[in-house]
């Protein structure tokens, strides 16, 4: 159902640029930040969305990473780009965000996540937490529904080479 609705949106993106910087690699395993998130948050809304809030009830202390509206609907947006643990909590927090009154949730995931011992599809991970809320009940499935995990893909702009254990290393070797 979430998919139908945005995919008019979702099959307009096209390559988001975004800076990856590894702050301390002596810090919490060398992790990656970036700016994906408001990158992506821009593309969405050049492609047709629109700023929206979502007002989450005081007793609920979570901040989404950001909300839009499309074609009448709203979308509240998590993303998750390393820590494939937190990828159940944040499908918890879609209930939430729908709870609290958006259409629909939407979780990103990267498919070539770089880390200092190797690269893991979080897509993947997240796809199969997502099957084992189905099986095991860990939500309504109409809840489900409208909860869309969409993947992406991690590239070095330079060279146009998937971000990989070796790409990461190389940058900040």
């Amino acid at each position: 159902m979430v998919y139908r609705h945005l995919a008019p949106l979702l099959d307009n993106l096209r390559k988001i640029d975004f800076l990856l910087r590894v702050e301390d690699p002596a810090v919490n395993r060398g992790q990656i930040a970036s700016d994906f998130d408001a990158e992506l948050e821009k593309a969405l809304l050049v492609g047709g969305g629109t700023p929206f809030e979502i007002r989450l009830p005081p007793n609920v202390p979570q901040e989404l990473d950001f909300a839009l509206a499309y074609g009448g609907r709203s979308v509240a947006v998590e993303i998750e780009k390393a820590n494939r643990e937190k990828i159940l909590r944040d499908i918890l927090k879609c209930h939430m965000y729908l709870h609290a009154g958006a259409d629909f949730a939407m979780v990103v995931l990267p498919k070539n996540y770089s880390h200092s011992h190797g690269v893991w599809n979080l897509f993947d991970f997240g796809v199969q937490r997502f099957q084992e809320c189905l099986t095991y009940g860990f939500g309504a499935a109409d809840t489900l529904d409208r909860i869309l995990l969409l993947g992406f893909e991690q590239f070095v702009a330079s060279t146009n080479a998937p971000l990989s254990q070796k790409t990461r290393l190389a940058r900040h070797a």
